[in-house]
């Protein structure tokens, strides 16, 4: 737009703005110049957004919170190292060694709580369960007992409980299976927090049999 008149010789847009008795505003070098009514239109706007975010931000913090503390909460057993030439068996509950060429065995492994891990040397078998109550010696036992490391269910004697200590439990006892020609290490423990009872039959060379027993209270 120009002040200078008009190239026919005619009045400039000043001009003409000047006689109509107004004036022309000019641009702004700050920018676009905006008038109350946009300047309130825009203040409404940014607290509409800001009303929006907030509480999206609010509940994406609460998911995250809720998320986290939920997953501290899920039960991994308690934490142990394995030593060399053994790896780490952890049910959710109860945590313990076997020898790290052992791998699962789906023949006595089912999805009501039965887990066997075996190789070459032997196997380690665990049953769990949930009860409201420490277990007590002499009261029933799991029947997947008869049943591990067998070809079909086997009777079997325990020996005397013995009291023992194992970490996350609240009781534990350690019983000696006994059966024509058989022995193998049991381990009976229970916890008070997640109301979780483990049976675990160990069948192994002494020196493997005690390293698994061992590392449940480590």
């Amino acid at each position: 737009m120009s002040d200078l008149p008009d190239r026919w010789g005619g009045p400039s847009e000043v001009e003409v703005a000047e006689r109509a008795g107004g004036s022309l505003e000019r641009p702004s070098g700050r920018g676009l110049v905006l008038s109350p009514a946009e300047k309130a239109a825009r203040r409404h706007n940014r607290r509409w957004m800001l009303g929006i975010a907030v509480p999206s931000i609010a509940v994406l913090l609460t998911a995250l919170i809720a998320s986290g503390v939920a997953e501290s909460n899920q039960p991994n057993g308690p934490s142990i190292t394995a030593p060399a030439g053994y790896q780490v068996h952890r049910d959710g509950y109860f945590s313990y060694v076997v020898p790290a060429g052992w791998t699962n065995n789906p023949t006595f492994t089912d999805s009501t709580g039965d887990v066997d891990t075996s190789g070459p040397t032997g196997w380690a078998a665990e049953h769990i369960g949930y009860r409201s109550g420490p277990p007590v010696p002499g009261e029933p036992r799991p029947s997947s007992l008869q049943a591990f490391g067998m070809p079909s269910p086997q009777a079997y004697q325990l020996s005397a409980a013995r009291p023992v200590t194992v970490k996350g439990a609240s009781v534990a006892y350690s019983y000696r299976m006994i059966r024509p020609g058989f022995e193998a290490a049991v381990i009976d423990a229970w916890s008070s927090r997640s109301a979780v009872e483990i049976w675990l039959v160990v069948h192994a060379p002494t020196a493997v049999t005690d390293r698994i027993v061992g590392s449940l209270s480590a």
